[in-house]
């Protein structure tokens, strides 16, 4: 009974978070600036007719057939219920515009489906990648994974799978084998086992029986790490004001530097600065400063 209880609280508070959502972004991303730049949207990673799995390709104007650019694979947060690509186009533009390809994607919503589909969503969306993207003017030996806030858990656990074949057996899904040289993870929430501290708004994005799944552990990004031997190297993100996952970051770089995987932690103490700041506002001067630092990453592992 009380696991029902704490369900249906979960529900009701990624429902409510649905419904507040695009009222609260609506100015913001009237508000943003669009770098121009050719763009190939809504194209199906999986063939089916759910808008949710779709995924837009950005490349840089003038870009030429035969130039090989690196690729820049962005996963959207909003606390796993809510949004779709078009919440991160903006910044991902601005990482485009720094001189990379960049696949921006949707995957489906809690609590209509569950994290592990996300999961598998996002692995479609890699198998399709591998697949495809070479027919883009890309580099397929230079990809990097973004992701923030819920997206951060997706893309935490992704560069994870992408790397071991336990994770990807644990999940039913067969192994994308990516070249992914390194991530950037901003807020990122990738400690969501259940009964922990978030476990009132976290518990629906499980089924019922999810400690008796073999993903379980999974839900908690230091045993990914226990089983993906070669993690790429990773720079995060979070501000002092950024309550809902500044511990959460800190946790993550703690365990990366146990495993001795090259990271960084920015943590910006700037009270203005909030949740998934650089993702919210990609042009003004603490977004662009914070996307300078990533792109800086991202070239310092180019080989």
């Amino acid at each position: 009974m009380e696991m029902n209880v704490r369900k249906g609280i979960s529900q009701a508070l990624q429902i409510a978070f649905q419904k507040m959502g695009p009222k609260n972004d609506a100015k913001r991303l009237a508000s943003l600036p669009m770098p121009k730049m050719t763009e190939y949207n809504d194209i199906a990673y999986l063939d089916d007719t759910n808008p949710m799995h779709r995924l837009d390709v950005y490349v840089p104007e003038g870009t030429k057939a035969n130039d090989h650019l690196p690729v820049i694979v962005d996963i959207h947060g909003g606390g796993w219920s809510y949004g779709d690509k078009e919440l991160n186009k903006s910044y991902a533009l601005h990482l485009a515009e720094k001189g990379f390809v960049v696949v921006n994607l949707s995957y489906r919503l809690c609590p209509d489906d569950y994290n592990e589909d996300q999961i598998r969503d996002c692995n479609a969306a890699f198998l399709w990648m591998k697949e495809n993207l070479k027919k883009y003017p890309v580099d397929m030996k230079r990809i990097y994974v973004t992701g923030d806030s819920a997206g951060g858990q997706l893309a935490a656990l992704m560069a994870a799978a992408n790397v071991s074949d336990e994770i990807c057996k644990a999940y039913e899904m067969p192994r994308a084998d990516l070249s992914i040289k390194a991530v950037a993870l901003t807020s990122p929430v990738c400690y969501i086992g259940v009964d922990n501290v978030l476990d009132f708004y976290t518990n629906a994005l499980h089924p019922e029986d999810v400690e008796t799944k073999d993903y379980a552990p999974y839900l908690n990004f230091d045993a990914c790490l226990d089983v993906a031997k070669n993690y790429p190297p990773t720079i995060l993100f979070t501000s002092l004001a950024d309550v809902i996952a500044n511990w959460q970051t800190v946790r993550a770089t703690i365990d990366l530097e146990k495993r001795g995987i090259p990271c960084k932690l920015d943590f910006q103490i700037n009270p203005m600065l909030q949740h998934v700041y650089a993702v919210l506002f990609p042009h003004n001067k603490p977004g662009q400063r914070a996307i300078g630092r990533t792109v800086s990453w991202f070239r310092k592992y180019a080989k």
